[in-house]
């Protein structure tokens, strides 16, 4: 019985069937009995005159019993009728514990999860199909509840760290400038000023990562043109990637479509994909940015020479805060979110973005997925 269906439906039988049973043995008892009075026939002797005092002592001498009697009732037949209704009734009520007993568990997990006991299970007995998908539809949710809750609790721990720091660096410089132990002159005020552009930065990411996480970041649409977009950004990273001394190549756009899309977040998208490229490719390697239309969809391929990824990292890259290389942060200037701002963006714009490598020291390929 792997259906719920089946399962109410043999209930409701089972009950139907134990209640005819019983009516229909009652009647059958009932039309074939008969209530048969029998007399003690020893009373019944006629006293002799003047042995009573009244006629109603002789009525109080008589002896009176009485029963039911059936009459051509085939041998064991209400017996049989009352088994099969009791019978009917207990396979009713066992089936109907069997159905209950999963809702009730259901019903107290989910007052377990409601309470914050997010690690709160239900078994899968094997019910039926619809209470084990239901289980498993639960299990599912509660599992998806625990996750975000920790992702929620990591992210507030990297937030605050990185507030943290250039906070704190503020504070410091300014309590020594103000104690007159560092002298408050332009390079001290040039460095203060990037520290406080590194916190409008990161809060800028975080906010917009917050809107496009919620569906609230809204895309300023029209027709694209790819080819004139990679000739700006060719234009641009050109001579940052000169002045670190990297081959920057991009090959011929010509051939490739307009798409409908918010020109600023694509750029934004690219522009992180180049400077993460640039970021960890060493003087003397080399960026090559290709395209390629196939089945409706346009790939944007950027394949650098550079550090690499280790395959245990490729699958968190674009998470929040996710670092490669955690000692050279700092140094690099990475925030960590760069790859997940350009995951949000890619997919708001219905397209998928993924990174490959051979290893460490083996360069990476970031390939963005757009749908015509």
């Amino acid at each position: 019985m792997d259906r719920l269906w089946v399962r109410f439906s043999v209930i409701i039988g089972s009950f139907t069937l134990a209640i005819i049973l019983l009516v229909v043995g009652s009647i059958i008892v009932l039309n074939r009995a008969e209530f048969i009075v029998f007399v003690d026939n020893a009373a019944t002797e006629k006293p002799e005159k003047g042995d009573v005092d009244s006629p109603l002592d002789f009525v109080d001498d008589i002896s009176f019993n009485g029963g039911f009697q059936l009459h051509d009732v085939p041998e064991g037949l209400a017996a049989l009728t009352v088994l099969v209704g009791v019978v009917g009734v207990t396979l009713g009520v066992w089936l109907s514990r069997g159905l209950s007993t999963p809702i009730v568990t259901l019903s107290e997990a989910a007052k377990q999860i409601g309470s914050g006991n997010l690690k709160q299970r239900v078994p899968v007995h094997q019910h039926s199909h619809e209470l084990d998908e239901l289980a498993r539809s639960f299990n599912r949710m509660a599992a998806d509840l625990e996750h975000g809750e920790e992702a929620r609790n990591n992210m507030l721990a990297d937030i605050s760290h990185e507030l943290r720091t250039p906070l704190t660096v503020l504070s410091g410089q300014l309590r020594a400038a103000l104690d007159k132990v560092v002298p408050l002159d332009e390079e001290e005020l040039a460095n203060l000023y990037g520290q406080t552009q590194h916190l409008i930065h990161l809060v800028d990411d975080l906010r917009l990562l917050a809107q496009a996480e919620a569906h609230q970041l809204k895309l300023t649409i029209s027709s694209v043109s790819l080819a004139e977009l990679w000739q700006e950004l060719e234009a641009n990273f050109s001579l940052v990637a000169a002045e670190k001394g990297i081959r920057f190549q991009v090959e011929s756009m010509d051939g490739l479509p307009h798409l409908s899309a918010d020109h600023g977040r694509l750029r934004q998208v690219f522009s992180n994909l180049l400077a993460n490229a640039i970021r960890h490719t060493s003087a003397g390697g080399k960026i090559t940015v290709s395209s390629a239309v196939k089945d409706g969809t346009v790939y944007l391929i950027i394949q650098d020479s550079g550090e690499g990824i280790a395959p245990e990292q490729l699958p968190h890259l674009f998470d929040r805060f996710y670092r490669v290389d955690t000692s050279r942060a700092r140094d690099t200037g990475g925030s960590g979110l760069g790859l997940a701002i350009v995951r949000a963006l890619v997919e708001m714009h219905h397209g998928e973005v993924s990174a490959e490598s051979a290893g460490i020291n083996k360069g990476s390929t970031f390939t963005v997925r757009l749908p015509m």
